[in-house]
């Protein structure tokens, strides 16, 4: 069988990627949970490990730019005024709606 699951070997970068994808994908999960809360009880519970799940997110990002699996660099001013004219006129559009 080609490439059998059992046969495929996840290097440390990808399965440091594949970590930081599933930590992303809990803060959005808890983020969503947390608005669906109702109770004073239940909010409290979802809201602290909602902060634990972002302070584990991060760490794995440092990490992985740490090892050098991920590169973060600054934006050029230009491209940062691009972004916030277009958002700008998305916006505009969205209000009229």
């Amino acid at each position: 069988m080609r490439e059998y699951k059992a046969d495929i070997t996840l290097n440390e970068e990808d399965s440091l990627f594949d970590l930081l994808t599933a930590e992303k994908t809990l803060v959005k999960l808890y983020a969503l949970v947390l608005t669906e809360c109702v109770s004073k009880g239940a909010r409290e519970v979802v809201q602290k490990n909602l902060g634990e799940q972002i302070d584990d997110q991060i760490k794995v990002f440092f990490l992985n730019t740490e090892l050098d699996h991920a590169r973060v660099c600054s934006a050029e001013e230009k491209d940062v005024m691009k972004a916030k004219e277009e958002f700008s006129v998305k916006a505009k559009k969205l209000k009229k709606e």
